[in-house]
């Protein structure tokens, strides 16, 4: 350890920062590892220097997905000190706003999950609240549903969902069993902020901690989440007949304990892959990245299917709130599909069997395909697809709005729920649908690549992409900052031979009359236009829980498509789409490279 932190010739923030974590007790759990980065600074290390710099330079914010950071020392990472901070804030913030003292917590399979869940059992019991805790792995919409069901105040889940295994995080959760959103979330930052002290747990306090064994959380916590999860399918009970085998892979996570009971209930058979259902203590040691999104983490479950003739792949992310999926073609070959074609086929599932109620709405945002929007209006149904990304927005309308029915709810990363009692996106109720559609499907003769045909020739074809431009640390979030500044005071004329019709910056004021819809954000909206019809949407956000800046291009078709036209129509919608990206980029690196390169 240094005894003087203004060797490193850091910044003035960042010193005094680093001052208070070396030296006052509170920081005492960190100071280990934080003493043997700083003395790799002093020996001229220039990535522990780095390290420091980003761990000190800001305190982990509340994102899209919670508190998520990289585990190690320090107010912008993740660890025992931050962790007790955020439950000690939101201690303060239940008791400012009168919710019932009674806290839910439930954790993933990460490094140390275990451990922290505890770590915000035992602060919140120091605060005063009761706490019930799942001492088993268990899916992050399940405390969401919990929440409601036991009349918590507040809910936690420990859990990065599918950031690298370096990572871990916190998610918060209202009486309403939503994330906290608005002036809820606006408050508890504030709360966490101001934590100057943290109570220790009295020995009498421990009572207050109702720890539900493993066998207890099997017998008494599952059940009522697994049957709620299956009331929100539309299928006949009994899908033997369709004869449909799934390959299903919970990447590490715990999406077994909800996705295996929701199909298997439907007679559907469903081959789990062992390897991926083992926790592996948290490494995801058999994939690149435990992200559904990414067609290469399935492949493993792709391996199985081709072993056993499954003619669907399914994945969840390790918390169980997210779904990936590859469908088996004609030809034999497995092809991924994105959340905004998962979603299209749920909701033209749904559309297609539900009873629909006359006070049932669609749910969805901003960077979602508009075709959610279109196929929900042409049912008569109520649309809201301008949402900021995250299903908190999702659940600040069904807030708004508890008179309504949630027919469906989506966003293009893969979130999607059904239903009023949970209030996040949940992977086993999509599973569910998915499953559910490609075995009514299957009865038919079809697959689900030939149901998402016959919807773009009815409804015109849209494609949708999303490019992810990495720029991790300080310089990163400088350079992105930069960017969208500059964007801001000076909207780029077009791209790739569009020009630009219309801009939105989510950070002006909007007047919808919806508090939620009405939220700021840091997105910049582009519609372009050009010669032939051409039109094309490119979306502009910094991620909310990684280090990078999200673009994404959408663009469509007119409705009314022959079929045999169909390929043509393909070709010119994805080349719109990838011109406009490719040029985006190009123009995106200009501005940000300097910034990066000055960093490194």
């Amino acid at each position: 350890m240094t005894a003087n932190p203004s060797a490193l010739r850091l910044p003035a923030d960042v010193e005094r920062t680093l001052s208070h974590w070396l030296s006052e007790a509170r920081f005492a759990p960190e100071r280990e590892a934080l003493q043997a980065l700083v003395s790799a600074a002093e020996a001229g290390s220039a990535t522990a220097l780095a390290e420091i710099l980003d761990a000190f330079s800001q305190v982990l914010p509340i994102g899209t997905g919670g508190r998520r950071g990289k585990v190690g020392p320090g107010p912008n990472r993740f660890n025992k000190v931050v962790v007790r901070e955020t439950a000690q804030g939101l201690v303060q913030a239940m008791r400012a706003a009168g919710d019932t003292p009674q806290v839910a917590v439930v954790y993933d399979t990460r490094t140390h999950s275990r451990d922290f869940a505890f770590t915000v059992a035992e602060q919140c019991a120091a605060g005063g609240m009761t706490v019930v805790l799942l001492d088993s792995p268990r899916p992050t919409p399940e405390l969401s549903f919990m929440v409601r069901r036991l009349g918590c105040g507040a809910g936690v889940v420990i859990s990065a969902s599918h950031n690298p295994p370096e990572d871990n995080g916190i998610k918060i959760y209202g009486p309403d069993g939503a994330q906290v959103l608005g002036e809820r979330d606006a408050a508890l930052m504030r709360a966490i902020l101001s934590v100057t002290e943290l109570p220790e747990l009295q020995e009498e306090q421990r009572k207050q901690i109702h720890v539900l064994p493993p066998e207890r959380v099997v017998s008494e916590a599952d059940p009522a989440y697994h049957a709620y999860v299956l009331a929100q399918g539309v299928a006949p009970s009994d899908l033997s007949a369709a004869g449909l085998r799934v390959a299903f892979t919970p990447l590490h996570g715990v999406g077994h304990t909800s996705v295996l009971p929701a199909l298997r209930a439907r007679k559907i058979e469903v081959l789990p892959v062992e390897r991926q259902c083992d926790p592996d203590g948290g490494r995801f040691s058999t994939v690149r990245s435990a992200n559904p999104e990414a067609p290469e983490s399935m492949a493993m479950a792709i391996a199985l299917a081709e072993e056993t003739g499954a003619q669907l792949v399914l994945a969840t992310d390790p918390d169980a709130d997210r779904l990936g999926a590859c469908v088996r073609g004609r030809d034999g070959k497995f092809v991924p599909l994105d959340g905004n074609r998962l979603g299209v086929l749920m909701l033209d599932h749904v559309l297609a069997h539900a009873t629909i109620a006359d006070n049932g709405w669609v749910l969805t945002t901003l960077v979602t395909t508009p075709l959610i929007g279109t196929m929900a209006a042409a049912r008569g149904l109520t649309v809201v697809d301008d949402l900021l990304v995250g299903f908190k927005h999702h659940a600040g309308m069904a807030a708004e709005h508890p008179e309504r029915t949630v027919v469906f709810a989506c966003e293009e990363s893969h979130g999607y729920l059904r239903g009023d009692e949970i209030r996040d996106k949940d992977g086993s109720i999509a599973a569910l649908l998915l499953a559910e559609a490609a075995a009514l499907a299957k009865l038919r003769g079809e697959t689900l690549l030939d149901v998402l045909d016959a919807i773009w020739c009815r409804f015109g074809y849209h494609r949708e992409k999303t490019l992810n431009y990495m720029a991790p640390g300080l310089a990163g979030r400088q350079a992105i900052a930069a960017l969208m500044q500059a964007w801001r005071t000076s909207p780029p004329a077009g791209f790739a031979g569009l020009t630009t019709r219309r801009f939105e910056d989510r950070l002006q004021p909007r007047h919808t009359g919806s508090p939620t819809r009405d939220l700021p954000g840091d997105v910049l909206s582009l519609e372009l236009e050009g010669e032939g019809g051409k039109k094309c949407r490119l979306v502009l956000r910094p991620s909310g829980t990684e280090p990078k800046l999200k673009i994404y291009g959408l663009a469509r078709s007119a409705p009314g498509i022959e079929p045999a036209a169909l390929p043509a129509v393909v070709s010119q919608i994805d080349g719109v789409v990838e011109a406009v990206l490719a040029d985006a980029h190009a123009q995106i690196e200009a501005t940000m490279r300097p910034w990066l390169d000055s960093a490194s």
